[in-house]
């Protein structure tokens, strides 16, 4: 179980340093927006999916 999740941390935080590199890239401004809350969003995700790792660690 914690593979399968470690996987997923992973799994987010590899698509939020794709979506910050689509951001720099943008050719506009509403690109770029679109791709900054696309990568908080994954990397809140790999947050979230740390904090249950953490917490299946200590119990």
């Amino acid at each position: 179980m914690e593979t399968e999740l470690q996987t997923k941390v992973e799994k987010y935080e590899a698509r939020a340093a794709r979506c910050e590199e689509h951001a720099r890239e943008a050719k506009d401004k509403a690109e770029q927006s679109f791709y900054e809350v696309l990568a908080a969003y994954y990397a809140s995700l790999a947050t979230d999916f740390r904090k249950v790792i953490d917490k299946r660690t200590v119990a």
